[in-house]
């Protein structure tokens, strides 16, 4: 009985990622636009965030690129049976280099999402904190999983999954916690203003916050049931996963700085489409 196909499997994952990236491209090309030239005023931890994200990703896609190549060519792998399959299926050094990218670049957005947090949040500790916690943990049990398969020999197939189940839980449960957390704050923001202004100044932000993680969410989500059902498909997933780790950010703060914008300029159309609308009343009952 032949393996599963993971070769052609990682093939189809540098394709998706070859995809997603060349959207990564536009949206950082993007982001530098909006960040240095059209709202210098952004705090210095957002342009550092898209560099260092789009940094991830194109350090992975090389890396990716150079995995392909050694898995594909390299005549001491492709003469043994299957064995770029072999290959694709095993612990290499560049597997726990890609792997501990993807660590690292959803760790770092967790971060930055738990300081968008704190601050959306009034600096409040106690939320700020049970956060902290549920990323420690978060953080602890990614160690465990990564050097469970990079170290032992021999893999206790009940306590990998195991492993596996409690990443996969706590990496949903705080990207839902923060997208939530922060798109209520937001919400009550502009429910405690709407008698000044008229409407809810937050709303273009709550949708765009809502989507971004959604759409990082459903990515974990797709990610969990191949890894956790056994599937073949589960194990060059995450690959395509940190890019869609760098897409949210990127996403994020195009999609707020844009839309704000329109929003603002929207209103201000309407407010001096409405002045006109008065003074051409005013004019035709003097009259």
């Amino acid at each position: 009985m032949s393996p599963p196909a993971v070769d052609r499997m990682f093939i189809t994952s540098v394709w998706l990622q070859c995809i997603i990236y060349g959207f990564n491209c536009v949206l950082f090309g993007v982001c530098m636009y909006v960040i240095f030239i059209r709202n210098k005023s952004a705090h210095w931890i957002v342009p550092l965030s898209c560099i260092f994200h789009f940094s991830i990703a194109t350090v992975h896609i090389i890396i990716s690129f150079l995995y392909a190549l050694q898995g594909l060519t390299d005549p001491v792998v492709i003469s043994v049976p299957y064995g770029s399959t072999l290959f694709f299926a095993s612990v290499t050094a560049l597997w726990s280099t890609m792997t501990g990218l993807y660590l690292f670049n959803v760790l770092v957005l967790h971060f930055l999402l738990i300081w968008r947090f704190y601050l959306v949040w009034n600096r409040n500790l106690i939320a700020t904190t049970i956060l902290l916690i549920l990323e420690v943990g978060h953080l602890a049990t990614a160690l465990a999983a990564w050097g469970m398969v990079t170290h032992s020999r021999e893999i206790d197939e009940s306590i990998a999954l195991h492993v596996a189940t409690g990443l996969f839980i706590l990496n949903i449960v705080l990207t839902v916690y923060l997208t939530f957390g922060i798109a209520y704050r937001l919400w009550r923001a502009g429910a405690d203003t709407f008698d000044l202004t008229g409407h809810n100044a937050y709303k273009p932000a709550i949708y765009t916050i809502i989507q971004c993680g959604a759409l990082y969410t459903s990515s974990i989500v797709v990610i969990c049931i191949l890894r956790l059902s056994g599937q073949p498909a589960g194990l060059v997933a995450p690959y395509v996963g940190i890019q869609f780790a760098t897409l949210t950010p990127l996403l994020l703060i195009v999609s707020l700085k844009f839309g704000v914008n329109i929003a603002e300029e929207t209103r201000t159309c309407s407010d001096h489409t409405k002045k006109q609308r008065l003074r051409a009343l005013e004019r035709d009952s003097t009259s």
